[in-house]
């Protein structure tokens, strides 16, 4: 299983206020558990160097995340 960094940043969207590690399946669970952890506050999600989700990504939010976190 790779391992993800969840990034959960302030209201100005580039400093971090806190960081996740996760073992987890796939990509998209684990930006269905960074939106869960967010609970609607902006998030980047990292795999390595890559940025699978947030500022630094293009990739918008899936429809199973969006459900997880409703706003």
């Amino acid at each position: 299983m790779p391992e993800y960094e969840i990034r959960l940043l302030n209201d100005d969207r580039y400093s971090v206020a806190k960081i996740h590690e996760r073992m987890l399946m796939d990509d998209e669970s684990a930006i269905s558990a960074a939106a869960r952890l967010a609970d609607g506050a902006p998030f980047e999600v990292w795999r390595g160097l890559d940025c699978i989700y947030g500022l630094a990504s293009a990739r918008p939010l899936s429809p199973h995340a969006t459900r997880a976190a409703p706003r």
